[in-house]
């Protein structure tokens, strides 16, 4: 008899359809998300800080923001200088998913040679369930050297080891009782559940996933990137563009991690600054109105390294910036 209980069934909803993924990718619109942790000290005091960073995260939910992102750093490095994130991602997003309601909640990005793929299927489909499909899977091949061994992993075939995880954790969320096989092992008579609200989890490149253009443009749903400047992003929005059309399957978004550190004059002009800029809010305007025409539909904002505080310059963000980016009705 076949499966009744919707959690085992296999959906034919497209993951377009899916609330995260509604609210944070538009084409022809630019959306803004925040990069966690939101302050340089709550990495530092993770405890202390965790109530004060969901009272930031829904504040800036309630104001329009449109995803929340974490990312996936395995092992604290002690020659890199940056432990990025305390929480495990996966445990983390499930805690955010049940203090929040309407924001995406996505990962830039999980690690995954460092995943099993029938637990990645089962984590990344239990979350999309957990959070009522706001879930976002942006994805990784890893960049901290001393963490390959520790997991018993060759830095130098990253790549490969990712593309084949990525087969098996997909095989696994779209099919019932399908025998899987890879180098890793093998699995039949035996089938992973939950299945995802859609036909799939929405699965967003960060980087270049050591793979073509092309390959990312086929096996995912987006592209995240690092910041570069409006010339040089232009290039790679054209690029995964052109690689998206070849496939004939429509639109697919391109998003954008930047660092900002909003000058406590307006008007200054920006300049470069971690991974971003220090700049005013005027000048900000202007960066995210080009950033749109030229084809980003998502910014990741991150406020950690800044001279101000951050919950202020997120407050002057929804007062003076959101205003201005978002769409009239």
């Amino acid at each position: 008899m076949p499966d009744t209980n919707p959690l085992f069934q296999l959906s034919q909803t497209p993951h377009t359809e899916l609330p995260g993924f509604a609210r944070t990718f538009r084409r022809g619109e630019l959306t803004v998300g925040l990069s966690l942790p939101i302050e340089e000290g709550a990495e530092e005091s993770p405890e202390d800080s965790l109530d004060n960073q969901v009272r930031l995260i829904r504040k800036a939910e309630d104001a329009g923001f449109a995803a929340v992102w974490v990312r996936d750093i395995p092992l604290r490095v002690e020659t890199f200088g940056d432990v990025g994130q305390v929480w495990d991602p996966w445990m983390y997003l499930s805690y955010l998913a049940a203090r929040t309601s309407t924001i995406a909640l996505g990962t830039a990005a999980v690690v995954v040679p460092f995943q099993h793929p029938l637990l990645m299927a089962k984590r990344a489909a239990t979350l999309d369930r957990l959070s009522g499909g706001r879930f976002l899977f942006g994805i990784a091949t890893g960049d901290r050297p001393e963490e390959f061994p520790a997991f018993g992993q060759d830095r130098g075939t990253r790549g490969d080891v990712m593309a084949e995880h990525l087969r098996v954790y997909r095989e696994a969320m779209t099919t019932s009782y399908s025998p899987i096989r890879w180098s890793g092992g093998k699995m039949g008579g035996a089938d992973i559940v939950p299945k995802p609200s859609a036909r799939e989890v929405p699965l967003l490149a960060t980087g270049s996933l050591q793979q073509t253009m092309q390959w990312r443009a086929e096996h995912t749903h987006g592209w995240l990137m690092y910041h570069k400047g409006l010339e040089m992003q232009k290039v790679n929005v054209d690029n995964w563009n052109a690689a998206v059309d070849t496939l004939g399957g429509g639109w697919k978004p391109f998003a954008e991690s930047l660092w900002l550190d909003l000058h406590p004059n307006p008007d200054a002009e920006a300049e470069g600054h971690h991974f971003g800029y220090r700049l005013g809010r005027n000048a900000l305007i202007r960066l995210l109105h080009k950033q749109r025409e030229i084809g980003i539909s998502h910014v990741m904002v991150n406020f950690r390294i800044s001279e101000r505080d951050a919950e202020e310059q997120i407050d002057e963000f929804i007062q003076y910036v959101m205003p201005e980016i978002t769409p009239a009705d």
